[in-house]
């Protein structure tokens, strides 16, 4: 993790377990901190570092932190801690489990009516409670709404957020966003108010309602913003999208290009989407839970590369309890060429990282720490840890060595909690298979 002590501590506190996203504002990791043994978020704000601990640019970003702290909603990340580590501000937040709104539209289909209300309500009030602390979000976009697993929405990284009627701490002329969701007048490089926030809100409804982006599969900034400053986004009304009339003006008027036009009081924007929303709590925690059962499956089922050679020395000394960097991320996420909100799993290249530097023995304790993660409820972590140990197993200890068929039940255990019950039994069988083969066997 950049920025870390040489004891691979972030301020001497906090511990990287894995990369959670990379934005243009800095990297994000879960970490654990080591004073109060809770796993948290840390975000290490590279746009601005070099950032001395004396200057008013500190001064602003100290603010604007306690600004963020001081907004008390669970449809807000909390904000834990901040500070400077080497010259790289950072923030610590909490971490949630389950998945972005990214993740549940990487399929390019559009999501029920009743779910789309059902975010788009969540991510209203997260909004209307940011704005009454005078905190601005500035990049409200699908990456930026968590969703958990029971059906919670939750605003998060408001690495960009801005104390209301403040200058912002960016790079001089930078631009600061993402365009298919960045409000027309920020583009033109106005402040932007509250009606910046809403038109992401608007534009992160268009994609939930139609699959598409607001301006089409391009990658191009340019085109990008000659068509938000143009046409503008397309208008849903009277157009062949299966949905709700009401429901399409309400994006429409989101996303009017003159501020001063768009709708921004949350109120009215809530008693629109409040009555389209009647059980979308449900099917949403239903979605998601289907997205993590099948990541834990694909990543059960992955069929794992040769390893790279391991010296006789590393075979000796236990590794690190953490080995985790940026690449070993199960799966990892990044804007594709074409597609900028398609996931794109790394299992592959990931695992070649991975296999090429774990020895049986740290898989040994990789596997202990899956075994505490499941005993803890933390399913899907464990699932993506033992998706990473098995095959090590496999390649260096073979099928019925002991450590590989623990790591198989365990593996088959976080199967079936996650409801993918059917690969469950059948993992189970094949790890009960060769137990029975190894009690029977005449080498026993």
């Amino acid at each position: 993790m950049g920025g870390a002590d040489e004891d691979g501590l972030v301020a001497g506190r906090y511990r990287p377990v894995r990369l959670l996203g990379r934005g243009g504002m800095g990297v994000v990791h879960e970490a654990e901190d080591t004073r109060l043994d809770r796993r948290v978020a840390v975000k290490m704000l590279t746009a601005v570092e070099g950032l001395p601990g004396t200057s008013e640019a500190w001064d602003r970003f100290q603010r604007e932190a306690r600004a963020l702290a001081r907004i008390d909603h669970p449809g807000v990340v909390t904000l834990y801690d901040s500070g400077v580590h080497d010259g790289t501000p950072y923030l610590v937040m909490q971490v949630l489990d389950g998945v972005t709104l990214a993740d549940l539209v990487a399929d390019g289909e559009p999501l029920p009516a009743e779910v789309a209300c059902t975010v788009a309500f969540g991510v209203t009030e997260a909004l209307e409670a940011a704005h009454q602390a005078g905190v601005l979000h500035r990049d409200v976009k699908p990456t930026n709404v968590g969703i958990t697993r029971s059906g919670r929405v939750v605003l998060q990284d408001f690495g960009l957020a801005r104390l209301a009627g403040e200058v912002a701490i960016t790079r001089t002329g930078a631009l600061v966003g993402t365009p298919q969701f960045m409000a027309p007048e920020a583009m033109r490089g106005a402040l932007p108010e509250r009606a910046a926030d809403w038109y992401g809100l608007g534009t992160c409804l268009y994609l939930m309602i139609t699959g598409e982006l607001p301006f089409g599969p391009t990658v191009d900034y340019g085109a990008i913003m000659e068509l938000a400053l143009g046409e503008g986004v397309p208008r849903l009304s009277g157009t062949r999208w299966d949905c709700p009339e009401e429901l399409c003006r309400l994006v429409d008027d989101l996303c009017r290009q003159n501020p001063v036009l768009r709708r921004r009081d949350p109120a009215t924007i809530r008693g629109t989407l409040l009555p389209m929303s009647y059980g979308g709590t449900e099917r949403l925690a239903e979605i998601v839970g289907g997205r993590v059962r099948d990541d834990a499956v694909r990543d059960a089922h992955a069929v794992p590369p040769v390893p790279a050679p391991v010296s006789r020395a590393a075979t000796v000394e236990e590794a690190p309890e953490y080995l985790w960097d940026e690449a070993a991320v199960l799966p990892a996420q990044r804007e594709v060429p074409g597609d900028p909100f398609r996931p794109v799993t790394l299992s592959d290249a990931t695992r070649r990282i991975v296999l090429g530097s774990m020895t049986p023995q740290s898989a040994l304790s990789r596997q202990r720490e899956a075994v505490n993660l499941v005993l803890r409820g933390r399913l899907e972590e464990a699932a993506q840890m033992l998706s990473v140990v098995v095959p090590v197993c496999l390649s260096t200890l073979g099928p019925d060595h002991p450590t590989t068929l623990t790591s198989r039940y365990w593996h088959a255990v976080c199967l079936a909690r996650l409801d993918a019950r059917r690969d469950a039994l059948k993992l189970f069988a094949d790890v009960n298979r060769r137990v029975a083969r190894r009690t029977d066997g005449p080498d026993d």
